[in-house]
This record gives structure tokens, C-alpha cells and sequence, in this order.
């Protein structure tokens, strides 16, 4: 099921003179050309898709008042880099089942950042319709990622199909820690630590609402099972799978999600508790 975003747009915000700055740090400042110069640097190129979670306060202090400003410039670097024929993802993560509430397509807020409540608002983005991992979607070939299963983390679960079509993912200013990318891994190898849970709730898209339910791998919540992915960073940087690039005072990541899998699921196969901070009781 396909829904296209109807708000009002915020993309015919012009981004202005490139030359105004967005960030300063150390008396110096940065520029959208140093966003677009990073994100090349980390190998994101013409056509790619990208799967980008964010922290834009990590920068440096901002160097404009004008909020849409900032969030319509940092979108469009992503833009350029990728061109016309990239795709970006951006989680708009709401946990509405869970939380027992009315998910509502067009009007529930993403948690997971400003910069993806943003984003999921502008009129030439979809948002995928799932009520606790709800994703936005940009580019002229993102069909195939909006009919998504109604399971959280399986192959046609929007994770699946972004690691289907070898996307890279992007830690914009957020640390690695905030990959949930883990839990489709997690899923696939079948962990022990993690169940199937269903949550039923309610859906609303534009005048129609009606009751459907979704699964998600939910973990133990009595038996102390704490992610920790401190492991993990280490083991990709140090075989060198994992770019990195510094920028002002944070940091832009990038690694391909099926060498992500990969690595992730050989790390399982060694030890099934790689991902968490201990053993689980």
C-alpha cells in the first residue's frame, strides 16, 4: 500500500547563496560545499541509495537563524551528491503501535530526529505506511521500496529491501550506535535473545482509518539484553570496511549494507551475543 505525502512543500525553499554558512566552529565555518566534499570523500556517488540517520546539533553552532534554511540545504547536499537518480531513506520512526496509539500517516511526527520530520513533509517524498518503522522515501525510483511487508525486519521489510539493492548507510552527525539496520541481521541469523511479537492498533491515511497488525522482533526485556555495538564499529574500521570523514565537531559515516550483513552475520556465527553488551541472564 502506497501513500504520497499531500503537505504543503518546503523544497521550493531556496537554499539561497551557497556561500552562506550553516555551522560554525573554532571561528571557522562550514559550508554546503563541505557537506557535499564529505559525503563524496565517504564514497557516496551519482545513483546511490542511501539509508541516512542524523544529528545535525553535532556540527558546530549554527551559523543561521533560518531553521528551513538549514534542514532544506542539508537535504539538498544529500541531493546533489546522489543526483536524480539516487534515492534517500530516512527513518520516521513513531512506535505508534506500540505505544497503543493512532498511527496517522500524514500527521504522526517522526522520533528520530528534526531533520527527518523535515523531510518526510515534503510533497516529493512517500512514507512508507508502518506504524512503528515508518520510513521517507525520495527519488524517481522508489516504487519498490514503498510495498513493504508488515513485518519490522524481514526480506520485504524495508530493511530487506535496501539490503536486496546493496544501499550504504549513512551516520550524518549520529553515532553508529543508532544503526537499526542491526536488528535486520539480528532477524535474519535468528538470535536468541529476540521474539516475534505482534501489535495491533489502528491506521489512519488522509479520511480512512481502519485496524491492521505487524510484527516486530522485539527483545527480552527480562533477561538483560543491552545493544552494544562498540564491537562491531571496531571490527569494520579496523578491516577497513567502514569510511569515515571528520566535520567540524561531528563526524559522517558510511558502510554498504551487504557488507554490513555480512560481516555482521559472520560475527554471529562466532559469537550469537556480538551485538550486546554481555551475555543476556
Amino acid at each position: 500500500m502506497i501513500y504520497r505525502n499531500q503537505n504543503k512543500s518546503f523544497s521550493d525553499i531556496s537554499i539561497g547563496n551557497k556561500a552562506q554558512p550553516l555551522y560554525e566552529m573554532d571561528n571557522k565555518y562550514l559550508y554546503y560545499s563541505d557537506f557535499v566534499n564529505a559525503l563524496r570523500e565517504v564514497n557516496i556517488n551519482k545513483k546511490d541509495i542511501v539509508f541516512i540517520h542524523s544529528d545535525i546539533s553535532v556540527f558546530g553552532k549554527l551559523a543561521t537563524l533560518d531553521r528551513n534554511f538549514l534542514l532544506q540545504a542539508l537535504i539538498n547536499t544529500i541531493k546533489e551528491t546522489i543526483g536524480e537518480d539516487g534515492i534517500i531513506i530516512m527513518p520516521t520512526f513513531s512506535y505508534s503501535f506500540c505505544n497503543n496509539e493512532l498511527y496517522d500517516v500524514t500527521n504522526t511526527k517522526s522520533t528520530v530526529g528534526v531533520l527527518t520530520e523535515y523531510f518526510r513533509k515534503q510533497p516529493d517524498v512517500n512514507r512508507t505506511i508502518h506504524p512503528i518503522f515508518s520510513v521517507a522515501i525520495w527519488g524517481n525510483h522508489k516504487n519498490e521500496f514503498l510495498n513493504i511487508s508488515k513485518d519490522s525486519f524481514d526480506e520485504n521489510s524495508i530493511f530487506g529491501k535496501f539490503h536486496q539493492m546493496n544501499g550504504k548507510i549513512v551516520f550524518l552527525g549520529t553515532p553508529f550506535q543508532s544503526c537499526t539496520y542491526i536488528h535486520y541481521i539480528e532477524q535474519m541469523h535468528g538470535i536468541p535473545y529476540r521474539y516475534m511479537k505482534t501489535f495491533k492498533g489502528k491506521i489512519r491515511i488522509g479520511d480512512m482509518e481502519y485496524k491492521d497488525e505487524f510484527t516486530y522482533f522485539v527483545r527480552f526485556l527480562d533477561k538483560n539484553v543491552i545493544l552494544d555495538t562498540s564491537r562491531l564499529e571496531k571490527h569494520l574500521f579496523g578491516k577497513g570496511l567502514m569510511n569515515e570523514v571528520k566535520l567540524g565537531n561531528g563526524r559522517i559515516l558510511t558502510i554498504e549494507s551487504d557488507v554490513m550483513f555480512k560481516e555482521g552475520r559472520n560475527l554471529l556465527d562466532q559469537d550469537i551475543y556480538f551485538f550486546l553488551k554481555e551475555e543476556p541472564t
